[in-house]
């Protein structure tokens, strides 16, 4: 688990750092991940789940911030908004 773990986090520092998509598709095909075809879609994805990896270094998280955000996205992964919300018919 240790090798696919960093080998994750190599594809998205090299993504985060170029916007090269090569080694992340390559992990993805490795691994049987289904990636969007949208590049955008794709890069807010990466963009986002670096913000929760907790072996990336801070100042990619920081990058990867600011570029999610320069692509009109939240860097943050959000909550479902109804989740834990009751009926308002209760």
């Amino acid at each position: 688990m240790d090798d696919i773990v960093k080998e994750r986090d190599v594809a998205f520092i090299h993504f985060v750092k170029t916007d090269d998509l090569s080694k992340v598709k390559a992990y993805c095909k490795r691994y049987g991940v289904k990636m969007p075809k949208n590049w955008k879609v794709m890069a807010a994805g990466v963009y986002k789940a670096v913000q929760y990896i907790t072996s990336m270094p801070e100042d990619v998280k920081e990058l990867a911030m600011m570029k999610c955000l320069q692509l009109g996205y939240t860097p943050l992964i959000r909550p479902n908004d109804m989740e834990g919300k009751q009926d308002e018919t209760d």
